[in-house]
């Protein structure tokens, strides 16, 4: 559940809460004794001022007005700390696995080392590892000048594919399309898309488009393999959400915080015919 879901519980159970109360003060009116009245009124109270703040409120008497609040919101909301516990647990897991494996593991190895270059070779790729998680925390510089993203996506492409050894099909116009971006930021987040869309492209053709479409500045990376999950699309910007026991869950994340810090927008879509795209875009200048 997202904390869009979540919002709209909290907004459900405070007004069934208004109207329990406004019922039970009704019902009081008719004959009920005034300190009845206002014993339900207070629980009912308690009860909303706990599910504003995203506790799960104590339910009242079998079968009263209060009980029955709390047995709604037991089968279809779920409180703010049990989101915040799960999400926890959720990264503490994914950084633990990310360490051991990616740390711990060549360190491990280091002492075994047979030579020199295997021992630096080993001890590298454990800091390699660290500072992975270092670029996540930094950062990004704000300063911002006119950019031609054509020439900056040949220059991100020529990088990833001598990195990876991926080739990818470049659709780039032969006029500039320009705005207003900081070069080596967009270039981390369009490095970081790439990379995902890599490892779940499966061996399939990845396509790189820049285009100036109306009064945006458009980069899109598309693959042709089985596109988002619904869980996936949902859930493509969690923090440590990944469907691969390698990947951290940062990189979408990542991308999107640089994208939208320079004023851009970026979107996921399923393609018709097969396969998923994202789609960066900005203020053309």
């Amino acid at each position: 559940m997202g904390n869009g879901d979540i919002a709209i519980g909290i907004a459900i159970g405070i007004a069934l809460g208004v109207v329990l109360a406004v019922l039970a003060y009704s019902l009081g009116r008719s004959g009920a004794r005034a300190d009845g009245r206002a014993e339900s009124a207070r629980q009912i109270k308690a009860a909303t001022d706990a599910i504003a703040n995203g506790l799960r409120p104590e339910g009242g008497k079998p079968g009263s007005a209060e009980a029955e609040l709390c047995a709604a919101l037991e089968k279809g909301w779920a409180p703010i700390d049990s989101e915040r516990q799960a999400a926890l647990r959720e990264a503490v897991g994914k950084v633990s696995g990310f360490l051991h494996s990616r740390v711990r593991v060549p360190l491990a190895a280091a002492e075994g080392a047979t030579s020199i270059d295997d021992l630096r070779e080993r001890v590298g790729t454990a800091l390699g590892a660290l500072g992975d998680l270092d670029f996540f925390l930094e950062t990004p510089p704000s300063e911002k000048q006119g950019t031609d993203l054509v020439e900056l996506v040949k220059q991100v492409a020529n990088e990833f594919s001598g990195d990876q050894g991926v080739g990818l099909r470049l659709k780039l116009p032969s006029a500039p399309v320009r705005a207003s971006i900081n070069a080596g930021v967009l270039m981390d987040g369009v490095y970081l898309i790439l990379h995902n869309t890599q490892r779940f492209a499966r061996g399939t053709t990845v396509d790189v488009t820049v285009q100036a479409i109306g009064s945006r500045a458009t980069i899109a990376v598309r693959d042709r393999g089985e596109g988002f999950t619904k869980e996936a699309f949902k859930r493509a910007f969690d923090p440590f959400y990944s469907t691969s026991d390698e990947g951290l869950g940062l990189g979408l994340p990542h991308a999107r915080t640089l994208v939208e810090g320079m004023g851009g927008q970026i979107e996921l879509r399923n393609v018709p015919g097969g396969g998923a795209e994202v789609q960066l875009s900005f203020d053309s200048i």
